[in-house]
């Protein structure tokens, strides 16, 4: 879709309300079953889960679902750093040696993951996932625990800003101020939908794609 077509979003909540009623909502509630079983994922799957949401950052879900897939769950916790690099290299991963990093880096994290998932306080688990680990900012954080079943926040990708852009230029993250004034201005849309963010984000993802990946 050409960057001219996307809607903007004070256009989208008829859009949104007609997929409400259609199988396209199915198709989304599916998925958020999906999501919400994995939050009882063993830390290997939960880690992979992570490295996707590294993999698929300045890239795209699907170049991220395909290395995901070549890679391999168990891979992600124990592949030696370089034989990982190289491996992202073969299938012509553009950030073979950051994102490889990246992983390796993070791994101490793994066998936590279960439990922190479950924490009833997400924003802070938020903040400390951005505050300590590689490779992951706000909306690869938010990205993440959306797939693991906790909706509580926007994703905001490249998508997602132009449509929240009422002018010509897309809006831009800068800061993590930034991302908190309009992860804010779409949560308050959410209420107009009657969703949680990270529900609201498959239909948004959608309505500019076409696509329902993760």
């Amino acid at each position: 879709m050409e960057k001219r077509d996307y809607p903007k979003i004070s256009e989208i909540l008829p859009l949104v309300k007609s997929y409400l009623s259609s199988e396209i909502s199915g198709i989304i509630q599916q998925r958020v079953k999906d999501f919400e079983s994995l939050k009882n994922s063993s830390e290997e799957i939960l880690y992979s889960e992570l490295c996707f949401c590294i993999l698929a950052a300045n890239t795209s879900a699907e170049l991220g679902l395909r290395t995901q897939s070549v890679v391999g769950p168990k891979n992600f916790l124990t592949m030696k750093r370089e034989d990982l690099r190289d491996l992202l290299k073969s299938i012509h991963y553009r950030f073979y040696n950051v994102r490889s990093g990246f992983i390796s880096e993070n791994r101490w994290i793994a066998d936590d993951l279960p439990s922190l998932i479950k924490n009833e306080k997400p924003w802070e688990l938020r903040e400390y996932f951005v505050e300590n680990l590689k490779g992951i900012g706000y909306k690869e954080a938010s990205h993440f625990m959306r797939n693991v079943g906790i909706f509580d926040f926007a994703i905001l990708d490249k998508h997602i800003l132009r449509m929240l852009s009422e002018g010509s230029e897309p809006k831009k993250i800068t800061s993590p101020s930034r991302y908190y004034e309009y992860e804010k201005e779409l949560i308050e849309k959410c209420k107009e939908f009657s969703l949680k963010p990270g529900v609201l984000d498959l239909y948004l993802w959608y309505i500019a794609t076409g696509k329902i990946i993760k």
